[in-house]
């Protein structure tokens, strides 16, 4: 039983990685997801925010590197420990850089009303706090004896990457724009996301649904992992139009896993769909890409940023809701389970998700402010929900 005097709201976040992670996640996932709202309705004819930095430069570093990272940490730092078999960190070992790190993404908004230097300054002091909370995580590693620790040494090579590129922002700021989204949306953002997809989707799965089996061979991680980086490299190398190569296949093998994985018979447990139609967008977002290559290669036009969407928006966006809603649940003393508001709330993130692959396929004015205002209309509400349950007692009273 926790000892009521350290059932304290600023004791259990001083003391929890996951209670001030997902916290400082929350927060700065609102905020930056009402600040990208009123920037997008500005352009319909209102008053716009103060932009040192390009508004639209600064929204490519948000979505990517200002809240997902401190989700991860918050999580590695929870079950880390028990995929490895160690002790989990002490509070000391992750507390001053963690709130280093929350500090810097929290002010880059505010910072709106200083020099684009200012931002970049906090950008450092992100990229270094994220470099000791990953040294954290590979002392973990290297402390671990047991036998599998591929997922854990690919996350942490994957956050190796995410560093780099807050580091790239840090020193170029947007000049560097497309180092920092290679580095942070193909070597790093979808690369964690789908190792714990393969980690954990077939896993909480086979716990769930009568006859589904995990399916989650070495051969498939790899393939996973490597399609986003592949995919990165060729457009880096400006061969776009030849991505269809590494995307068409990739596109059917994913569908073929979200068949495999038991998608349909998900559907009967609202928690455990959120996880599956979020890795649906995963294919469907190759798929786009293969049709916009192939479309650029016969020389007609590409489709735009609607197939970056449906990755960051559609799949990891969603996946994301759905994990730390799930993590949220079961370390805090909850039911496992997806309560109405939250389903819905998902289901109005897909909503978003669908306006802005459409916004960007077919153009119509106010199509880009409603996609924003519907992807606000998601997560505020839902950062609103869970936020409280981080520094209060668990419901279970342990």
């Amino acid at each position: 039983m926790t000892p009521a005097s350290d059932a304290r709201p600023l004791a259990l976040l001083a003391a929890v990685p996951h209670r001030f992670f997902f916290l400082s996640g929350v927060s700065s996932l609102a905020l930056a997801a009402l600040w990208w709202a009123w920037t997008l309705v500005a352009r319909t004819g209102y008053a716009a925010p103060p932009a040192a930095v390009a508004p639209t430069a600064l929204h490519a570093f948000l979505m990517v590197y200002g809240f997902a990272p401190f989700f991860m940490f918050g999580f590695l730092f929870t079950a880390g420990p028990r995929w490895l078999g160690v002790e989990p960190p002490a509070s000391g070992a992750w507390r001053p850089a963690g709130v280093a790190a929350a500090v810097a993404v929290l002010s880059m908004l505010p910072l709106q009303f200083a020099p684009a230097w200012a931002t970049q300054v906090a950008a450092g002091v992100y990229a270094l706090a994220w470099a000791v909370l990953l040294l954290r995580f590979v002392s973990l590693i290297r402390a671990s004896t047991v036998a599998d620790k591929v997922h854990a040494r690919l996350v942490a090579l994957a956050l190796a990457a995410g560093c780099a590129g807050v580091a790239v922002f840090a020193i170029a700021g947007p000049a560097a724009h497309a180092v920092v989204r290679l580095l942070g949306v193909w070597m790093f953002l979808l690369p964690v996301f789908v190792i714990v997809c393969h980690r954990m989707i077939p896993f909480f799965t086979a716990n769930v649904v009568p006859f589904v089996t995990s399916f989650r061979p070495w051969w498939l991680l790899a393939a996973m992992v490597a399609a986003p980086v592949a995919h990165g490299l060729v457009e880096a190398a400006g061969l776009a139009a030849w991505s269809f190569v590494v995307d068409l296949p990739v596109a059917v093998l994913m569908i073929a896993v979200t068949v495999r994985w038991g998608i349909v018979q998900s559907l009967a447990n609202r928690l455990l769909a959120m996880l599956h139609l979020g890795f649906v967008w995963f294919g469907t977002g190759f798929a786009l890409y293969a049709v916009s290559s192939l479309a650029e290669r016969f020389g007609a036009n590409g489709l735009g940023l609607a197939p970056m969407h449906t990755l960051t928006i559609g799949f990891a966006s969603s996946l994301l809701m759905a994990m730390v809603t799930r993590v949220t649940c079961g370390h805090t003393g909850r039911t496992l389970q997806a309560d109405s508001v939250t389903w819905r709330l998902f289901l109005l993130l897909q909503v978003a998700a669908v306006a802005r692959v459409g916004a960007e396929l077919v153009p119509v004015p106010g199509a880009l402010a409603l996609a924003g205002a519907l992807y606000a209309a998601s997560f505020v509400p839902w950062a609103v929900k869970y936020a409280p349950l981080y520094w209060r007692p668990r419901g279970d009273g342990r």
